[in-house]
């Protein structure tokens, strides 16, 4: 089951103001970004870590940015600094995020699905599954959740939150990764990314297409970094195969009970985060 999201409209210049009404979606969704990284910049002050505050990447595209980023300027010593800075992102991030999504189902309407226009429709997850029928109860056949604004800005950053997720590189999920696993995350990191592009050979092209808007988009964002905001990102991150290995960490030692349990929290969290088809375009 999915859930419409939103009507694409075409934008009509007769109207401009009517951008001001994104806000509604705009405010909660840079407060989901912001928690998500402030997370990481707490726990990276905590352990001492050289780290810039939060940089928002404006990008034009169907929810207006690319995200947001810290930049850490100071190695990670060992796998518990590693984790503790890599899962607190995540965390941070989700919370807001299913609270955003509970208010949208709590203020949504239930209407019959749209059959002479084009409408964007975004996929379900298991979370998003449970809690659409805690809060709305079972949909009838026929019918579809027209999902509030802020109820879209949660959906967003769950997306994101499993996005960032996965175990691949220097992502969040490759630190938590790499730090329940150590050295194996090398070959956890390629299983992934393969598995996805599996994903969108059997379940949807919409895996392909944003697999590739990442490859195109990637370097752009790298170099407009280095412009913009003057973060010393290495042009080296383009071809190395940085990208889905993770640098090795100099102290290997295992982590703590408490800490294993929030590196396999994150993992339920991208499970239950998990869209097997994010978008559909029905007209």
């Amino acid at each position: 089951m999915f859930f419409v999201g939103a009507q694409m409209i075409r934008p009509s210049l007769d109207a401009p103001l009517n951008l001001l009404h994104g806000w509604i979606f705009a405010i909660p969704l840079m407060t989901i970004l912001l928690c998500h990284e402030f997370g990481h910049y707490l726990l990276a002050r905590r352990h001492r870590v050289e780290v810039s505050p939060p940089y928002f990447i404006p990008f034009p595209n169907l929810i207006g940015t690319m995200g947001a980023f810290i930049s850490i300027r100071s190695p990670l010593h060992n796998r518990r600094m590693l984790l503790d800075i890599g899962a607190a992102g995540p965390l941070a991030g989700f919370i807001p995020s299913v609270i955003a999504l509970a208010f949208g189902f709590y203020f949504s309407t239930i209407s019959p699905m749209v059959t002479d226009k084009i409408v964007l429709v975004f996929g379900d997850s298991l979370l998003i599954l449970a809690l659409q029928y805690l809060i709305i109860g079972p949909i009838p056949e026929g019918f579809a959740v027209w999902i509030h604004p802020v109820g879209l800005a949660g959906w967003v950053g769950l997306f994101v939150t499993m996005l960032n997720l996965l175990p691949i590189g220097q992502l969040d999920g490759g630190h938590v990764a790499y730090a329940l696993v150590g050295h194996r995350q090398w070959w956890v990191g390629p299983i992934a990314l393969a598995g996805l592009v599996v994903l969108g050979l059997v379940v949807s092209p919409w895996w392909w297409i944003l697999l590739g808007f990442l490859v195109v988009v990637f370097p752009i964002v790298v170099i407009a970094v280095r412009i913009l905001y003057r973060v010393k990102v290495p042009l080296s991150t383009l071809w190395k195969g940085k990208i889905l290995r993770h640098p090795a960490i100099p102290d290997e030692e295992p982590l703590d009970p408490r800490r294993r349990f929030i590196g396999w929290l994150c993992l339920a969290i991208f499970v239950l985060c998990f869209i097997p088809l994010p978008f559909q375009v029905l007209n």
